[in-house]
C-alpha cells in the first residue's frame, strides 16, 4: 500500500520551571463517606520511585490567557463581549450552517452591532479560537486482484495521538481527578481484602510500573473503535471512528461526554474492497484495518519506549510513557483486533500472549505451518503484521476488556429474553415483545432477574464480590456441561480483567456509543453528504474550539 502523508500537527512546548523533589511513597488511610455509611480505605503506595516531577509549566488555560494579555485582548476575544459570545456559542452548537446564513440576513441583525456581519466572517473568527490537534489526511492505494478494478484509493483521517495526550493532560478542569501512580487499596488494616475500582487500583498498572525507569509515569491508553451508521432512513453511509482516553483520568470523569475526556483520533476508511475477488475481501478488510491502525498509533512506539514530557492539570511536568492498556470494542472487533475468527475466544483460544500468536503468524507466513493447523486448530486470520506487534509494554490479549453493554445487557441477557416471559410474572405483558430497549432498561430488568449479572457491573469490587462471579457452580450442579458460547465464555474472563484494570464500568462501550452522536451523526448532518469526512473534521474542530473557550471562560 502506498501512502501519501499530510502535514504534521503543531504543538507548543511550555517553559519548564524547576520544582521541588517529590515526597517518598507511604502507606495511608482514607475516610470515604456516602449517604449511608462511612468506611476506611487503606492504601498501599508503590514501593519504588514513581512520578518524579521535572518542574512546572503553564496549563492550556494559562497559555491562552498569557497570549491574550500579550496581544492586549480581553477574555472574550475575538468576540466583543459576553453577550456576543453567548450568541456565537448558540449559533455554532445549536444551529446548522444554512440556518446561520439565513439568520445573518435578517434585518434585525443590523441592530445587534456584532463584530461579524456574515457567516463567512463568523467562521473566520471561530477559526481563531484555540483548537485541538490538527487533522491529517493519508491517502492509501490498495492494489487488488480483481480484473474489474485493479486498485482502489482510500482516505485515512487521523490525528497524532501523542499530541492528543498532551492536550488531555493539560486540561486544568481535570485537576484533582487524575492519578499518576499505581496503588493497592484494602478495606481492612491487615491488608487481606482487596478493593478494585479505578484503573490505578488494578494489578496491570502496578506490574507495568516495574518495567519503566524510576520516576516515570504511565499514561494508560484506552482505545475504542466501532463502526456506526450515519444515515437514518435511507442510504448505507457508515463511518469508523477511533477514540482515545487515558486511565489516569478518573472513570467518573471519563464517562461524562460533556467533560471531553475522550478524543477522536481517526476515521478509518470504509470500503467494500471490490478490487479483490469475493473470497479475498474479508481477509483483506482485516489487513486494511491493521495497516491503518499501525499508521494511527505509530507515534506511540517511541513515546512509549522513551517517554514524553507532559504538562498536567496540577501544572507539574512529568515524564509519561503512553502505553496501550485497554481496547474496548464489541465481539466482532475483538476478533478483528486479535486476528482470529469469530467462532473462537479472542483472549484464550488464540494464544495466551502476543509472542505465541506472532510466532504462529510467522510460521504460517514462512510456510512452516499448514492451513489445517493455522485455520482449523488455532482459528487465526493471516494478518502477518498486526498493528500491536510493535507497541511497547503491550499484550493485546490482556487489553481486551469486559464489554457490559454488548456482552451482558444486549448480549447474554437480550438474546435469551424469550425464555423468561413465563418466569418473570412481575411484567404483565411479558418482555420478549418489547420493540426498543436501552441499556437502562436491561439494567432494571436484570435487577429482577439475576444478581450475578448485576455483580459484574458493580462500580467497586472486592475479593468477596469477585468470588461470586465464577460459573463453576452451574457446572458442578450439572445445569451446564460447558460455557463455550462466545458471549457466555467471555464472562469467564471478567474476574481477571477486573483485577487487572479495575471495575468493568471503566471500560464499557456505553461511552463510545454516546460519543457517536457528536463525533459521527451530528457531524455528518452538518455536512452536505458529499465528501463528508473533511466537512465532519472541520465541524468537529469548531465544536471543540467552542468547548475549549467555554471551559476557559
Amino acid at each position: 500500500m502506498d501512502v501519501d502523508g499530510g502535514d504534521a500537527p503543531f504543538y507548543n512546548d511550555n517553559d519548564i520551571i524547576p520544582d521541588v523533589p517529590p515526597r517518598s511513597p507511604s502507606v495511608q488511610a482514607e475516610e470515604v463517606e456516602d449517604e449511608e455509611r462511612v468506611w476506611m480505605r487503606f492504601i498501599q503506595t508503590y514501593p519504588g520511585q514513581v512520578a518524579q516531577s521535572l518542574g512546572q509549566a503553564r496549563t492550556l488555560f494559562d497559555s491562552i490567557r498569557a497570549e491574550q494579555e500579550a496581544q492586549g485582548l480581553d477574555p472574550w476575544a475575538p468576540f466583543a463581549d459576553e453577550e456576543e459570545w453567548g450568541l456565537v456559542k448558540w449559533l455554532i452548537v445549536r444551529v446548522g450552517q444554512t440556518t446561520i446564513e439565513e439568520f445573518m440576513k435578517l434585518p434585525i441583525t443590523s441592530h445587534l452591532k456584532m463584530s461579524f456581519t456574515s457567516k463567512y466572517l463568523l467562521m473566520k473568527a471561530i477559526n481563531k479560537l484555540p483548537h485541538r490537534t490538527k487533522w491529517q489526511l493519508k491517502r492509501i492505494q490498495v492494489k487488488g486482484n480483481s480484473e474489474q478494478a485493479e486498485c482502489e484509493d482510500l482516505e485515512l483521517w487521523l490525528r497524532n495521538p501523542v499530541d492528543c495526550i498532551h492536550e488531555l493532560m493539560a486540561n486544568p478542569e481535570f485537576d484533582g481527578k487524575v492519578s499518576y501512580s499505581p496503588e493497592r487499596v484494602f478495606v481492612d488494616v491487615e491488608g487481606t481484602t482487596r478493593q478494585y475500582d479505578k484503573m490505578w487500583t488494578g494489578e496491570w498498572w502496578w506490574e507495568t510500573q516495574g518495567r519503566l525507569p524510576e520516576g516515570a509515569v504511565i499514561a494508560p491508553i484506552i482505545l475504542t473503535s466501532d463502526k456506526t451508521s450515519l444515515s437514518q432512513f435511507q442510504g448505507d453511509q457508515e463511518v469508523w471512528p477511533v477514540y482515545l482516553t487515558l486511565g489516569n483520568i478518573s472513570k467518573d470523569v471519563r464517562r461524562q461526554p460533556l467533560k471531553h475526556a475522550a478524543v477522536l483520533i481517526a476515521y478509518l476508511p470504509m470500503t467494500k474492497l471490490e478490487c479483490f475477488s469475493q473470497e479475498m475481501r474479508s481477509l483483506e478488510r482485516y489487513r486494511l484495518f491493521h495497516y491503518c491502525m499501525s499508521l494511527v498509533l505509530e507515534p506511540l512506539i517511541s513515546a512509549g519506549n522513551d517517554g514524553i514530557e507532559v504538562t498536567c492539570p496540577d501544572r507539574k511536568v512529568w515524564r509519561m510513557h503512553p502505553i496501550v492498556a485497554a481496547y474496548v470494542e464489541d465481539f466482532p472487533e475483538q476478533c478483528l483486533v486479535a486476528c482470529c475468527m469469530e467462532n473462537r475466544c479472542p483472549k484464550c483460544t488464540v494464544g495466551h500472549n502476543e509472542q505465541s500468536t506472532l510466532e504462529s503468524l510467522r510460521l504460517h507466513q514462512d510456510g512452516e505451518m499448514n492451513n489445517g493447523q493455522f485455520e482449523g486448530e488455532l482459528r487465526l486470520q493471516a494478518i502477518y503484521s498486526p498493528f500491536w506487534a510493535t507497541l511497547p509494554h503491550n499484550d493485546i490479549f490482556t487489553c481486551i476488556t469486559p464489554n457490559i453493554l454488548h456482552q451482558l445487557h444486549k448480549g447474554v441477557f437480550k438474546d435469551h429474553l424469550e425464555e423468561l416471559d413465563a418466569r418473570l410474572r412481575h411484567f404483565k405483558k411479558g418482555i420478549s415483545k418489547w420493540k426498543q430497549w436501552t441499556g437502562a432498561d436491561y439494567r432494571e430488568l436484570q435487577r429482577v432477574f439475576l444478581g450475578v449479572i448485576a455483580v459484574r457491573g458493580y462500580q467497586t469490587h472486592m475479593d468477596m464480590t469477585l468470588s461470586h462471579m465464577h460459573n463453576d457452580i452451574f457446572l458442578k450442579l450439572g445445569v451446564r456441561e460447558h460455557f463455550n458460547i462466545p458471549k457466555f465464555h467471555l464472562m469467564l474472563h471478567y474476574v481477571d480483567a477486573i483485577r487487572l484494570f479495575g471495575s468493568a464500568d471503566g471500560s464499557n462501550t456505553e461511552l463510545p456509543e454516546r460519543l457517536h452522536i457528536d463525533f459521527a451523526k451530528r457531524a455528518y448532518r452538518a455536512s452536505n453528504r458529499c465528501d463528508y469526512i473533511i466537512q465532519m473534521t472541520t465541524w468537529l474542530r469548531r465544536q471543540e474550539s467552542i468547548a475549549i473557550q467555554e471551559a476557559y471562560l
